[in-house]
């Protein structure tokens, strides 16, 4: 029986995704959920299983072709047999260099595992290896044993591209070499780590290109900028109370649910009451239609390294509580960061909140994620001498920044929406329970 795998659409705004690579080729035998290619989109950089198990026939599309969603981009016959396959054509994927050299290596010995390059020849391994992380390895001078000594996230324990970079990262931070000086320094800092190597043409320069993820997320960003006219405003938060009662809970909250508390879910848990008190808030515009939502689909940004970011969707986000909303962030975030969000996951989202707070951010405006009209923006905690009744007191102040698209949010429903967040946030409840 024949069957089509399509492109997902891994957002709702998304339309097209690029190939970033084919993992398999024609006459593969594949099972299914096995790893069968590479996409990038403006939201996520993702690896795409297989429908079904058995064999490919036809792959439509080469690499770096830019897809429509829910197009048919390879064929599987799932009663096939891998010579009836092989004696197809080759995949167009296997146009380029790099597929061909793969290909041509498969088939001289295709029981045999597929060393890097750089590797030594002492040194063989059963493990398998996707030609993105194996040409990546190359580029990055990271030998066979070093490779097969990284632990992987993917199927089987495979390691994928996320896998080999998170590892470069911390390979790259080791401490810096100290000179033997005399005098101490005046007081402790911390080892600074040394900075990446870098390959400076003769004019001081270096020609970065971006990548599929990085190309997409620049076109989405500049196309809601000329959708959306953008205001901004801030106010200031005190959330010395959220501070004292997450400091109370945490311990217990980490036996319970098995990871930690952060600040994060009090502000999910205030933006979602707020929206429900300002529907017109959680909306989104076609021509001169103002589209209201019922549910509240709370879209979480979350960085995915320097490769980008990505905003799954914590959907009817008006139905769970505090401990709801931190259990749906951490499950979203933490397959976000291994590639194991699904289409569905990311598709829906009606408001979003973003943390550059997170890395020390005090304040952030950000660009509204097409096609809502709002998303809030929260800045690092610190704490500040404030006056309270005349007097001076050290309290935990953020700032939460809401961009708004000025069509249909107006500076009155901003700040007024704002100002129910601050309310919030500040008479936080020490005598509630956690759950």
């Amino acid at each position: 029986m024949k069957i089509d795998m399509v492109m997902p659409q891994m957002g709702e705004s998304i339309a097209e995704a690029t190939i970033s690579k084919w993992l398999k080729s024609v006459g593969d035998k594949v099972n299914k959920d096995e790893i069968i290619l590479e996409i990038s989109t403006d939201k996520v950089d993702s690896e795409i299983p297989a429908p079904a198990s058995g064999v490919i026939t036809e792959l439509k599309f080469k690499q770096g072709d830019v897809v429509p969603v829910k197009t048919v981009i390879a064929i599987i016959d799932s009663e096939g047999s891998a010579t009836a396959a092989q004696a197809k054509s080759a995949p167009v994927a296997a146009a380029t260099p790099v597929a061909a050299k793969t290909a041509e290596v498969a088939a001289a010995k295709p029981s045999a595992p597929v060393a890097n390059a750089h590797a030594s020849s002492a040194h063989s391994s059963d493990k398998f290896y996707s030609p993105l992380v194996k040409s990546l390895a190359e580029k990055h001078g990271v030998a066979l044993a070093e490779l097969d000594s990284l632990k992987g996230s993917g199927e089987g324990g495979r390691v994928n591209k996320q896998d080999f970079l998170s590892y470069v990262e911390k390979r790259g931070a080791t401490p810096a070499p100290v000179a033997t000086q005399a005098a101490a320094p005046q007081r402790p800092t911390k080892t600074e780590a040394s900075p990446p190597p870098m390959d400076w043409g003769e004019d001081g320069t270096k020609v970065v290109v971006m990548d599929n993820m990085r190309s997409a997320i620049a076109d989405h960003m500049v196309r809601s900028k000329q959708t959306s006219p953008h205001v901004y405003s801030v106010q200031e938060v005190d959330v010395t109370n959220i501070a004292k009662w997450r400091a109370k809970h945490k311990d217990a909250f980490q036996r319970q649910e098995g990871f930690s508390l952060s600040f994060t879910p009090f502000f999910l848990e205030a933006a979602v009451r707020g929206l429900m008190h300002y529907p017109m808030i959680n909306c989104s515009v076609e021509g001169r239609k103002i589209i209201m939502k019922k549910n509240i689909n709370l879209g979480c940004a979350v960085a995915l390294g320097n490769s980008g970011l990505i905003v799954p969707v914590i959907k009817r986000a008006e139905e769970r509580n505090l401990v709801g909303l931190a259990r749906g962030l951490n499950d979203l975030a933490q397959r976000a960061r291994i590639k194991k969000l699904l289409p569905d996951d990311v598709a829906g989202g009606t408001f979003t909140v973003t943390n550059p707070g997170v890395f020390g951010t005090i304040i952030g405006t950000p660009i509204i994620n097409q096609p809502q009209v709002a998303i809030l923006c929260l800045g690092a905690i610190k704490k500040r001498p404030v006056v309270i009744d005349d007097m001076i007191a050290i309290r935990d102040i953020c700032y939460l920044t809401l961009s708004y698209d000025h069509r249909v949010v107006d500076g009155s429903l901003g700040g007024q929406y704002l100002a129910f967040l601050r309310e919030y946030l500040e008479n936080w409840d020490m005598q509630r329970p956690l759950i």
